[in-house]
This record gives C-alpha cells, sequence and structure tokens, in this order.
C-alpha cells in the first residue's frame, strides 16, 4: 500500500464537514493550502473542495510541479450564475473547472461529470458522490397528516446571488412567497407554516424569523425532518431535500438555466398557486421523476465515501510507481469501476389507479378475470360493428331522401328553416 500524508486543503471550518467520513478510515491532515504547498512531498495527495480562489489554484500549480498528486474534491452542484454570470470584480475565478486544475476530480453524480466532461475534462472526471450523505436514509411513509400544520421549508444557497440584480430578485421571490402565504394561509384544511433557513442576511431584508445556525450542513438535517416539503434557490440541498423524500421546488426568478433541475420550479408570483398546494399533496409522476434527477445528480448506488477512498489509493499507488520510475504524473481516464447509473422505476400503480385492479391477493383469479376481459372486448367490438353497419344503411336511406323529386325539396327546406333558426337564435343571444 502506498504511503504518504494525506491533506484536505482548507481550513478546519472549510472542510471539516467534507473530510470527516474519510477521517473515520484514513488519516487526513487539515492544512491550509500555504501549509501544503510549502510541506507536501511526491507520494502525498492533496485535496481541495474548492478551485475558485486563488490561494487554491496557487496552491494546485505548485504541487503538480513537485510530483504531488493533487484531487478535486466536488461536494456541491454545479451553479449557472457561478459558472457564467458572475459580476465583473468577483474575487473567485470566473472560468473555474474550465479546465480543472487538479489531477483528477470526484464528481457527485453522472450529470455532473457528463458537464465537466464537455468542459475539457474528459480524462480527469470520476463519479464519486458525497460521502457526508451516505448516512442519510429516507424515513417511512408518515400517515394522514391533515390535521397538522403543511411545514414548508425556505432555502437559500450558501451564496444566493453573485451580483447585485441576482440578489434583489431572489429577495423579492422571498418577499413574495411570503406574502402569498400570509394571504392564503390554508392549503385544504392545513395551515401553512414556513421555517426560513436563510443566508446572507437575507432573513433581515425579508423580515423572517430565521434558522440557519451554519451553512456546512450540520442542522440541515434537523430542518429537513420538521418540513414536509421544500422550496429552495438552486443549492445542494436540493439534493439532501429530495434524498430524504421531500417534494422540492426551486425559487428561482432569474429563470437561469439549471444543471440539476427539480419536479417544480417558481420563476413568477403567480406560480405559488398551482407549485405549493402540489408541494402539500405531491402527485406520484412528479415524485418519480424527483427521483429520476436524483438518480442523474447523485451517486447513490454505492458507498460515497467507499468510492473516495478508492480512488485516493489508486491515485497514490499510481502516483508512487511513477515516482519510483522518475515519471512525471499521470492518471488514465476512469479509475474507478463503471457503474449502472439506473433510474428508478416507473411507480405504475401509484400514478395509473387503474393498474391496481391487477393487485390480487389470489394470483388464480387472475387468468380467469382476463379470459372474462378479454370476451366482453370482443362483444363489444361486435355491437360497434352492427352500429357501424346500421348507420350506413342510416345514411343511404337518407340520401336516397335528399335525392327523391317530391321529399328532397321538403328535407332541404326544412335543413335552412332549422340553420336560420339557429342563426337567428345565436345573433340574439350575442347581442344581450
Amino acid at each position: 500500500m502506498a504511503t504518504g500524508t494525506i491533506f484536505y486543503v482548507g481550513t478546519e471550518a472549510e472542510v471539516g464537514h467534507h473530510a470527516r467520513p474519510l477521517m473515520q478510515r484514513m488519516p487526513i491532515r487539515i492544512a491550509a493550502p500555504e501549509e501544503v504547498a510549502s510541506e507536501a512531498q511526491p507520494g502525498d495527495l492533496a485535496i481541495f473542495f474548492s478551485e475558485h480562489f486563488e490561494r487554491f489554484r496557487t496552491a494546485i500549480g505548485k504541487l503538480k510541479t513537485r510530483n504531488v498528486a493533487t484531487l478535486y474534491a466536488i461536494d456541491g452542484i454545479l451553479e449557472w450564475r457561478n459558472a457564467w454570470e458572475n459580476r465583473a470584480d468577483e474575487p473567485a475565478c470566473p472560468w473555474t473547472m474550465r479546465p480543472v486544475l487538479c489531477h483528477k476530480v470526484a464528481c457527485i453524480g453522472a450529470s455532473q461529470a457528463r458537464n465537466l466532461s464537455e468542459w475539457g475534462n474528459a480524462d480527469k472526471v470520476e463519479i464519486v458522490g458525497i460521502p457526508r450523505f451516505d448516512h442519510l436514509s429516507r424515513p417511512a411513509v408518515l400517515g394522514d397528516r391533515s390535521d397538522e400544520p403543511f411545514r414548508l421549508l425556505v432555502m437559500t444557497a450558501k451564496w444566493p446571488g453573485f451580483t447585485p440584480q441576482q440578489r434583489s430578485q431572489i429577495t423579492q421571490s422571498l418577499i413574495e412567497l411570503r406574502e402569498w402565504v400570509h394571504v392564503t394561509k390554508k392549503i385544504g384544511e392545513r395551515p401553512i407554516e414556513l421555517i426560513w433557513r436563510l443566508t446572507g442576511g437575507l432573513e433581515q431584508v425579508v423580515g423572517v424569523d430565521n434558522e440557519l445556525q451554519d451553512t456546512t450542513g450540520e442542522d440541515l438535517a434537523t430542518a429537513l425532518r420538521r418540513a414536509d416539503a421544500t422550496i429552495t434557490t438552486p443549492s445542494t440541498a436540493q439534493l439532501e431535500s429530495m434524498l430524504l423524500g421531500k417534494p422540492t421546488a426551486i425559487l428561482d426568478y432569474t429563470n437561469s438555466p439549471l444543471y440539476v433541475g427539480a419536479a417544480w420550479r417558481v420563476t413568477s408570483r403567480g406560480q405559488f398557486t398551482d407549485t405549493v398546494p402540489q408541494l402539500c399533496d405531491p402527485p406520484p409522476e412528479r415524485m418519480h421523476f424527483q427521483d429520476c434527477v436524483l438518480a442523474d445528480a447523485l451517486q447513490r448506488e454505492v458507498s460515497a465515501t467507499d468510492r473516495m477512498l478508492l480512488l485516493i489509493e489508486t491515485m497514490r499507488e499510481i502516483a508512487t510507481t511513477s515516482i519510483q520510475q522518475g515519471q512525471p504524473i499521470e492518471f488514465a481516464r476512469g479509475l474507478l469501476p463503471r457503474l449502472a447509473n439506473d433510474a428508478p422505476p416507473l411507480p405504475i400503480g401509484e400514478i395509473f389507479a387503474e393498474r391496481r385492479t391487477g393487485e390480487h391477493e389470489d394470483a388464480d383469479a387472475l387468468p380467469l378475470e382476463l379470459a372474462d376481459a378479454r370476451r366482453e372486448i370482443k362483444q363489444l367490438r361486435a355491437t360497434i360493428d352492427q352500429l357501424n353497419k346500421e348507420l350506413g344503411q342510416a345514411h343511404a336511406i337518407f340520401e336516397t331522401i335528399h335525392k327523391h323529386p317530391i321529399a328532397g325539396p321538403v328535407v332541404r327546406t326544412r335543413e335552412r328553416l332549422l340553420g336560420w333558426v339557429g342563426k337567428s337564435t345565436t345573433a340574439r343571444s350575442d347581442s344581450k
């Protein structure tokens, strides 16, 4: 097994929650980028949670020139505005991940890997998942809750906006949601209760009590357990909400493209009326689509922690061999085993209620019911054929009468009279 130090680059506050699942399985040292850049030796491996800021980008460059393996462990979704619509004086690099600087990049799911591959990183992407999500599991379905409030968790991303205009639009969306709930009050008989988890001081502008305690995710699971549904700006938190089975809507008045979609999306005030009631009583087909989005965005087929540890060990072994041979470090495409990335099956019985008639305790009765159904269909088709035949005969008789030298003029006069009466009646109705 390869030796050497594994660094997780950043401060404890920045990377402690990312590193903790891995630290339970292998020794990892959390250190600032400047410290890692000066101390790391060939054979070591440095894990970065960000390539956005110059302190990380500089460290990566120094480490690579010294033959230290580097891994970018993405811990969140790609966000369109962060990638393409920053302000002109943005201190973070405006073209982060185009391309990735590290030797390898651990993606959270298949859709992210596809996007990063298109950004020039096809040889670097590895699908891992999010290790800190491994312990999360979907709770059991609760019974009837119609006598309880409908609790809607309202969240914003760690960085709610990247320009003044974006921040203004987000603020407007939150205020209009608060006002809509104040006027609507109930969904059916369930009063609406909002749980606010806002960032960037937005709670003061919106005028609500904020329940946010930290942005590392430590308290998010608690808030999600209390909530019945979630509405959030584009954020990694939407994946956690979906993972826990909460109907999840994206609130985005900027109407930006989404790298991770959702079954519900609100881009203007008028959409609250249709969206919030569905979050309270979500249609099964929407929940299935949400699960498909989640499956594409977040690798859950196997333990993300196991995948990350395997990637780290594989990279260290390859790096050690390269160093021993006096060669620069190079990593092949696809170091990790391939995944199925299967979408969840469509819950036919929930979406199409008529299909439930096939769910019998007595399976022996099914062939009999199928035979009866086929016999009835055959009889109905025979009846339809007979009616069509009689209708054809009636049309032939009417055509004969219509052409008769005596009866024909009478019939045509009657048709004109009925047409005139109809037009007259319509005209009188329109004039009222």
